[in-house]
């Protein structure tokens, strides 16, 4: 342990430091940014997108059977057994009815079909807002909030009046709207269908219950607890249709149903990360197994020395491995420093952007989990570790009598 404290990485004649050794200091360290920052854009990118999805789509959604269905409804009722099922099987759940109506806007010159969407008291409106670009929510009847997407497609802006044309039981209904607000989420076919409307007026165009409508969103729940949650909410509800207190049957879907497409390809993530991971890896292990191997050809005179003044093997191999973590050590210090400062400008300066076309968001997205910066810097250690052993295990082959005399 002394020798090993008392040694330079550099040769023991006093020499310039060999390349190699920055090399393999350089290796570790860009094997620990490139892992890191791979880790925290997979995670921050998964984390933008979910929260996308899941404002759009809540967590879990009540709706009817259907009309395919005999004796059912298209429309689900919030009575109060339903209420008192869903506060049994998911208190921590905040649900509100939703209306999304069909409807085609159109404009002197032109037309789109979208979806408005529009929601019941209880729900949450943080998403909508952080969306909107200009004017407001709705608040009046005939306040519709539109996407830029449709803004541009109508030449519309806030203020502006237009026509809504809805169909509503093989009728078509008109009614003259304004233009409250513009949002945008740079979610592709979500902002080009989707627009919100006032919950009374839809109510009272589709002719419905005042506890009714096409679905009953549960929002706060945790992404990872809403699989259980929705077997559980399942549960609770057949038990309350067998009993009678729920006159009618309901469907409950889930997220991962309605945005299944958009999880599945998040998935896909994190074998790009496994595979970086391995990459870098091997990169990194690469350029420490060939430092060590310098080191201990630098040194081919004291390890003569060493044995023969009756030091070990192992006792030799230990000094090159603290060597060798001490390059590693070295590594890791940069890295982290490199890693963590870039992570944090990306963060709160937005230095890199996005294509929202092609990626959804307008720059990149990072999340900093400190168990992952902590198991990668130990996992790190433990590899490094492991691969010393090859190259320390060539001072085996050492002879004294012959390395006293290398030149």
């Amino acid at each position: 342990m002394l020798i090993a404290r008392r040694l330079r990485l550099t040769p023991s004649d006093g020499g310039r430091r060999s390349p190699a050794v920055g090399i393999a200091i350089g290796g570790v360290a860009l094997a620990v940014i490139v892992m890191m920052i791979s880790m925290a854009v997979v995670l921050g990118f998964q984390d933008a997108i979910k929260k996308k999805v899941i404002g759009f789509e809540a967590p879990i959604t009540i709706g009817p059977l259907g009309k395919y269905y005999q004796h059912e409804s298209n429309t689900v009722d919030l009575s109060p057994a339903l209420r008192d099922a869903i506060r049994e099987a998911v208190p921590s759940a905040v649900f509100s009815l939703a209306i999304r109506q069909p409807v085609v806007l159109k404009t002197a010159d032109n037309f789109a079909g979208v979806v408005l969407n529009a929601y019941g008291s209880g729900h949450d409106f943080s998403f909508e807002k952080n969306n909107l670009l200009e004017g407001r929510l709705p608040e009046k009847p005939t306040d519709i909030v539109v996407s830029s997407v449709t803004a541009a497609k109508l030449n519309l802006k806030t203020g502006d009046k237009l026509d809504g044309c809805f169909f509503v039981d093989g009728a078509l209904k008109l009614r003259r709207l304004t233009v409250s607000g513009i949002f945008s989420s740079n979610f592709g076919d979500y902002d080009r269908l989707t627009a919100y409307g006032d919950f009374e007026m839809l109510h009272k165009l589709r002719r419905i219950g005042v506890d009714e409508g096409d679905a009953i969103e549960l929002r706060e729940i945790p992404i990872e607890e809403v699989t259980e949650a929705s077997l559980a909410l399942h549960k609770s509800l057949s038990q309350c249709y067998d009993s009678g207190e729920l006159i009618s049957g309901v469907n409950i879907t889930t997220v991962f149903d309605s945005g299944a497409v958009y999880f599945n390809w998040l998935a896909l993530l994190d074998a790009n990360v496994v595979v970086i991971l391995v990459i870098m890896s091997l990169v990194s292990g690469f350029t420490l197994i060939s430092c060590v191997f310098i080191l201990i050809l630098q040194r081919v005179r004291m390890i003569g020395v060493l044995k023969s003044m009756g030091a070990t093997d192992n006792q030799i191999r230990r000094i090159f491995m603290l060597l060798g973590g001490r390059v590693v050590g070295v590594g890791l210090i940069l890295g982290n420093l490199i890693g963590l400062g870039m992570l944090y400008l990306q963060c709160y300066f937005h230095i890199v952007p996005l294509d929202p076309e092609a990626y959804f968001l307008t720059y990149v997205p990072v999340q900093l989990d400190w168990s992952n910066v902590l198991m990668l810097n130990v996992g790190a250690c433990l590899l490094a570790t492991l691969l010393m052993i090859l190259p320390a295990s060539l001072v085996s082959r050492i002879s004294p009598a012959k390395t006293i005399r290398y030149e």
